[in-house]
């Protein structure tokens, strides 16, 4: 038998959506629009271990996973009510704006460049940027990395901070922290600088390299959801779940389990 509370609230739902679009021409409300599709479409990595990678059954899991498996139970009431797209550095933010996806659950952190163009949560992690080199490198610290060549993560923060920091790197891109990973064990690159949880994950799966213990930069990974009217109501109902997500430990609890070499 159908359950007629639920029946009763989506036909409010729907009245209420109805009723906008017909003496108001409003913009359709995010938050509304995914109870009455009951799914939350949300954009993760899919190679970035822990956050968000294939594990060996093919499945798509990680720490922003979990995350976002905790805010449809909150807002839909079931933690399987989401589809996961996969999304990169370089193209999170269209997928974002173009409604690919209903919002960025994708180790973002907060930039004012990028709260131009998308609206932010609160935050739900602190991360930093580090580097990682072999465990025979001569690079110890930044100042090391002057006239070494150095790789980053296309669309993510540590590009605009190795300039900062060491102006005469020679700097050599990829899309992927794979790609990125990849050029420093064929010995292409000397050291990667980018977020120290991202580095965590590689080096969880790769013996031989190291991070070194300075952080140079405080990163606050949010979620990212489209910069308009629509995501009033779905932005207030993200925070207070983070807010309660963060007060009763769960995050706490999320991080324990993906990023346990990490302090809180």
């Amino acid at each position: 038998m159908k359950n007629p509370i639920l029946i009763l609230i989506l036909f409010l739902f729907s009245s209420i959506a109805l009723f906008g679009c017909s003496f108001g021409g409003k913009k359709e409300n995010a938050l509304t629009h995914a109870i009455l599709t009951q799914k939350l479409t949300v954009g993760v990595k899919c190679d970035s271990k822990p956050f968000g990678f294939e594990n060996e059954n093919g499945e798509i899991s990680g720490f922003d996973v979990d995350v976002a498996h905790e805010l449809a139970h909150r807002l839909l009431g079931n933690e399987n009510a989401l589809e996961l797209v996969c999304v990169t550095p370089s193209s999170r933010i269209s997928d974002l704006n173009t409604k690919k996806v209903d919002m960025l659950i994708a180790a973002m952190s907060i930039t004012q460049s990028r709260a131009g163009v998308v609206r932010f949560s609160t935050p739900y992690y602190q991360a930093g940027q580090a580097i990682m080199v072999k465990n025979d490198s001569k690079i110890y610290s930044v100042s090391d990395l002057n006239g070494a060549n150095v790789g980053f993560v296309l669309g993510t923060t540590g590009e605009k901070a190795l300039r900062k920091l060491a102006p005469q790197a020679n700097l050599r891109a990829a899309k992927t922290y794979l790609e990125i990973f990849k050029l420093l064990e064929n010995d292409e690159i000397d050291a990667i600088f980018a977020d120290d949880s991202m580095l965590y994950g590689i080096l969880s799966d790769n013996k031989g390299y190291k991070i070194l213990p300075k952080r140079y930069t405080e990163e606050y990974y949010s979620i990212a959801l489209r910069q308009s009217q629509e995501s009033d109501e779905l932005e207030r109902a993200v925070n207070d779940s983070l807010s309660v997500m963060q007060e009763g430990g769960i995050l706490n609890k999320i991080k324990s389990k993906w990023i346990p070499n990490l302090h809180s």
